[in-house]
């Protein structure tokens, strides 16, 4: 299997350019100028096309158009008829066939070579190295397919375990990111290890702030920040890209591929969820002005759905509550607590503080009957609790929106237990902090919520 030369170059140099700027403009996004350069070189390449390069060649065509699809999460595509669309899983499956046997094409001409390499020959070994790596590479892509089938499907259950899909994307990092390590492959290797590593801060800081640790929340959003802002920044549409990590997701999300724009998004609701659940912490930092207008720059400004519902239905409080029992690291109190101050556990009533309070701060009044009703309440987050007490004339709604942390709402008066007004804000809030819609609506054409704008 013969190369093609150029006279005055040494045989296989002008196609390792080609494939150093073929893997470039993937990792830019680009994939119709990688995919319209392999075609150029196939239609070169039209008469060896038998050759390892010209095999090579019609792959990587075919691979910029699955890595596209990838990309578009066009493999998340709702079902058909009761059957699913699985033409990107085919068309990887059919690469890596592909791949296989050049890779063994190439191993078999060398054992007859037999010590006789020249440079033709060390271009085939290139290639034979790259087909082998760029297997590893689809294997991992199969591996993170799973994944975001999977967070799609928890996106339709409330009780979503976050923790699950940490150790899951953990997984993928560790066994696949070392085994497609060529320079030529560097571009690809750069997302793949980003876009992981952007969903592992991601859903770490959903834990976090689940468990009202301000500092490591945080940390681990700027890290998401950061990667996001590099990735975006690498490829073409890097000027849609905002820099300021509490403020609006980009200029425009339509050049950028769905998968990312998905991860802008997923940033940006847990940036708003941030500023909510330590919004009494953020505000000592500036004026109630400023923080006001902070909090209408994100892409869900909740203080603001918070105040109008309490205006409107004439609640007394509505309360984030945190419980604090049971946490592996001892709760210091909202904001950064230095690592080496000493302080005693919260205990009684104390374990249960608000973390958010509107208007004014926590009801003291109410807090027995609050925590007693947290206390009993067993985990179901599929509907909101109702509780009338006589003896104090109030009435409590009260659901969860993570495992430690509830939404109450306190009238201090008789209320119906049907409100649909107050039922509806408790389960649309509940969901939008959990994220819910944003996670099912990966699914191109999910009805349940339109994250993917």
């Amino acid at each position: 299997m013969s190369l093609p030369t150029t006279p005055g170059s040494p045989p296989g140099a002008k196609e390792s350019g080609t494939l150093q700027t073929y893997f470039q403009a993937l990792g830019q996004f680009a994939y119709d100028k990688a995919k319209e350069l392999m075609d150029k070189e196939k239609e070169i390449h039209k008469a060896t096309f038998g050759s390892s390069w010209g095999l090579m060649v019609h792959t990587l065509s075919q691979f910029a158009t699955a890595e596209k699809t990838y990309n578009s999460l066009g493999f998340l595509e709702q079902k058909w008829f009761g059957r699913p669309k699985d033409t990107l899983r085919n068309s990887y499956l059919v690469l890596l066939q592909e791949l296989r046997r050049m890779e063994e094409a190439v191993r078999q001409q060398d054992s007859v070579a037999m010590g006789m390499p020249g440079p033709g020959a060390d271009f085939e070994i290139l290639l034979s190295h790259l087909c082998g790596q760029l297997c590893e590479y689809i294997r991992a892509r199969q591996k993170t397919m799973d994944f975001y089938e999977q967070i799609s499907l928890m996106g339709t259950n409330k009780n979503m375990n976050y923790q699950d899909l940490v150790e899951v994307i953990a997984e993928i990092i560790h066994v696949h990111s070392r085994n497609f390590h060529h320079p030529i492959l560097a571009s690809l290797k750069s997302g793949f290890t980003s876009e992981c590593d952007i969903v592992s801060h991601l859903l770490q800081a959903q834990l976090l702030m689940a468990e009202g640790q301000f500092l490591p929340s945080l940390l681990q959003l700027h890290q998401a920040h950061s990667k996001l802002t590099s990735w975006g920044a690498a490829s073409q549409a890097r000027e849609t890209v905002k820099k300021g990590m509490f403020g609006s997701t980009t200029k425009t999300l339509s050049s950028l591929p769905a998968l990312y724009s998905w991860l802008l998004r997923y940033k940006c609701l847990l940036v708003a969820k941030f500023s909510l659940y330590f919004y009494d912490v953020l505000s000592k930092q500036t004026t109630s002005v400023d923080m006001k207008g902070l909090s209408a720059k994100n892409c869900e400004d909740y203080v603001a759905k918070v105040t109008a519902f309490q205006k409107k239905s004439d609640a007394s409080h509505v309360c984030l509550v945190l419980d604090t029992q049971g946490l592996e690291s001892p709760y210091r109190g909202p904001g950064y607590t230095h690592p080496d101050r000493q302080g005693d556990t919260p205990k009684g009533l104390d374990s249960y503080p608000t973390i958010f309070s509107f208007p004014g701060e926590q009801p003291v009044g109410h807090w027995p009957n609050v925590v007693m009703l947290i206390s009993d309440r067993q985990a179901d987050t599929d509907r909101v609790q109702f509780v009338y007490d006589k003896a104090v004339q109030s009435t409590y709604f009260i659901t969860s929106i993570e495992p430690r942390i509830y939404l109450v709402v306190i009238y201090e008066t008789k209320k119906s237990e049907k409100d649909s007004y107050v039922n509806s804000f408790m389960l649309e809030l509940s969901s939008l902090l959990r994220c819910i819609k944003h996670f099912a609506g990966l699914k191109p054409g999910s009805r349940v919520g339109g994250s993917r704008k």
